[in-house]
């Protein structure tokens, strides 16, 4: 029998990843006591882990200030990504193009252990437009694209990634249906105020889900349903750059049957959603 990934987990490298991570996040240098509280590791297991990353180019040590920051061996890894992705290469002429045509600030979305990335981020050249997604990641339930891409995992693994019954949970479990049948979702300024975000999946080999294309518009002048038409004409083209076939897209969108009634994204009773956060619109794409 296979074993689970996770068995073979080596925690020291595991560690090391988190102190990169963490100076990821950060906003600017950080210390190592400060290191050593948001990772709840010792003072010491925390410098020693420094030190290895700092000789290996990973980290830069601030000699006046002893704090830490990324170093330049993790722009070069960021970069080799970015040469190497095949989603990455083929996707990013597609982005440019639906951003140019439509005006507005377009991604490309990848969910990555409960969190959405954003490989590529092209910006609204209008004087107002939503900031891109550069050097920025959400974890997948607080954002719609990640919703959209977190609805489309095998049952079982979706069974425990909602098993905490959250607010969030709700919203997804409640639109389930409609976001893997339609392969879309539309959040009319519920997650982020004042903000249309408009995502659709992207499909690569045997048809599986890789990616979404995520647009993000001022909710004064959004234009939906001249917008949807464009999003998913983009979406079918990286798709079947990346491998998918025509038949395949049409048939994942059909096979599961359609809910007579429109879904609308409530909570269940008594479930209040928290201050910004309301509940998502998903709605069928026309074949």
């Amino acid at each position: 029998m296979k074993r689970e990934k996770s068995n073979y987990m080596i925690q020291s490298v595991s560690h090391a990843l988190d102190v990169i991570e963490e100076l990821c996040k950060a906003n600017g240098e950080v210390g190592v006591t400060e290191l050593s509280k948001r990772l709840k590791l010792h003072k010491n297991n925390v410098f020693r882990l420094l030190a290895t990353l700092e000789l290996r180019g990973y980290v830069d040590q601030n000699k006046e200030s002893e704090d830490y920051r990324l170093g330049v061996k993790a722009l070069q890894m960021g970069q080799s990504y970015l040469s190497q992705s095949t989603l990455v290469g083929r996707g990013t002429p597609i982005i440019k193009t639906l951003s140019e045509a439509i005006g507005e600030t377009v991604s490309l979305v990848t969910l990555q252990a409960g969190s959405v990335q954003f490989p590529i981020s092209i910006e609204s050249k209008r004087p107002v437009k939503v900031a891109p997604r550069v050097a920025v990641s959400f974890a997948a339930k607080m954002n719609a694209a990640g919703r959209l891409l977190t609805a489309q995992l095998p049952d079982a693994t979706l069974t425990e990634v909602l098993a905490s019954n959250t607010v969030q949970d709700a919203a997804i479990k409640t639109q389930l249906q409609e976001l893997r049948s339609s392969g879309q979702i539309i959040d009319r300024g519920a997650i982020e105020a004042d903000v249309i975000s408009i995502a659709r999946i992207v499909r690569g080999n045997n048809n599986e889900v890789v990616g979404a294309i995520e647009v993000l518009v001022p909710q004064y002048r959004a234009k939906i349903d001249a917008l949807l038409p464009k999003i998913e004409e983009a979406a079918t083209q990286l798709s079947t750059a990346l491998g998918a076939s025509k038949l395949g897209l049409t048939t994942s969108l059909e096979k599961e049957v359609i809910p007579t009634q429109p879904t609308t994204g409530q909570l269940p009773t008594g479930q209040t959603p928290p201050a910004g956060m309301g509940t998502q619109i998903a709605t069928r794409a026309t074949k």
